[in-house]
């Protein structure tokens, strides 16, 4: 304490005490009002700039469910397309067998018109064939005297050619 006592004057301290007041009341005054202001309007800098990004957020929200939306929507269109696309394939398909089958009922309608006409055509062809046969069994019995038997074994044998023919 001694050394406090030695070396620390009463009236130097009260000197600094005031030289400390008056730097204070000037800082304060020259330093410090500007210091805060400028706090203050980078802090409403920063509040301005973080309200701006709220509203930022919202719109990028709001754009976010309208794009959702709006993709939700095309999503149901193409599914109504893709829809409408199987149904339009099933038609064709369908559209498709009952014209084939149509024109298979068609074709085999005409082969079978085209068989019938040959049937009847191979039909004429026999019973001109049996009627000349006949014409020449008749002129064949007519030429030749037979007897009951030799007049059957010509039939039998003109019927045993027309066999073979047929």
């Amino acid at each position: 304490m001694e050394f406090f006592q030695e070396n620390i004057h009463l009236a130097e301290v009260v000197v600094q005490l005031v030289a400390f007041l008056i730097v204070f009341a000037l800082l304060k005054k020259f330093a410090w009002q500007p210091l805060l202001s400028i706090i203050r309007s980078r802090r409403e800098r920063f509040e301005d700039e973080w309200g701006e990004i709220e509203k930022a957020k919202q719109s990028v929200a709001a754009l976010e469910k309208d794009y959702r939306a709006h993709l939700q929507k095309i999503e149901e269109e193409a599914r109504a397309k893709m829809q409408e696309a199987v149904q339009e394939g099933r038609r064709l398909a369908r559209d498709i067998q009952e014209k084939a089958r149509l024109e298979s009922q068609t074709s085999f309608e005409k082969a079978k018109a085209s068989l019938d006409l040959e049937i009847e055509k191979a039909r004429l062809t026999m019973r001109r064939e049996i009627a000349e046969l006949s014409i020449r069994v008749a002129e064949k019995i007519l030429k030749e005297k037979m007897d009951a038997d030799s007049q059957e074994k010509k039939a039998l044998e003109i019927l045993g050619e027309l066999e073979k023919k047929l």
